[in-house]
């Protein structure tokens, strides 16, 4: 299995935790819900793409931290799973990869910015709104918003054409 071909766009809030968390596309949608994050060779070639040490823990523990970050800043629910994790990857398991997520996690859940997590509208990526007003919608405008204003604006036109006829 090749590793899959990480670009800019999946490291958009530049902070490792959220971007981390975005490795599952379209989270919660059935039949279109990708997890890029459940082979070794792609979150070593995530963890190269993004200047983050190897993983050296089990494709199953770094899913577990992933999930239990996700869980967090998308419901603000796992406090107590991740100070835990966080702990253990601490004192126990002495994995540079996580220890930095983790370390990065912590650190924006008691930074202001974890008021600004945000979930995008269209493909469900966590990120944080940087924009004065704190009304942003989609995590890249030009890919998720783009997306979005044209399917409501096809939606729109299908039904001015079925309404005409």
């Amino acid at each position: 299995m090749t590793a899959f071909h990480w670009h800019d766009h999946h490291f958009i809030n530049r902070q490792a935790a959220l971007d981390f968390a975005n490795m599952v596309v379209w989270r919660g949608q059935s039949g279109r819900e990708q997890d890029r994050g459940r082979s070794p060779e792609n979150l070593a070639a995530w963890a190269a793409f993004g200047d983050l040490p190897s993983p050296v823990s089990s494709v199953d523990r770094c899913v577990e931290v992933r999930e239990a970050i996700d869980g967090f800043f998308r419901a603000g629910t796992g406090w107590p799973l991740l100070v835990s994790l966080y702990a253990e990857t601490l004192n126990r398991d002495r994995d540079p990869f996580l220890s930095t997520i983790l370390h990065q996690a912590m650190a924006l859940a008691f930074s202001p910015d974890a008021k600004r997590v945000r979930v995008c509208g269209n493909c469900g990526w966590l990120f944080i709104d940087r924009t004065r007003n704190a009304n942003k919608r989609w995590c890249i405008a030009g890919l998720c918003g783009s997306r979005t204003k044209a399917r409501r604006y096809y939606a729109r036109k299908k039904q001015q054409l079925s309404a005409s006829t």
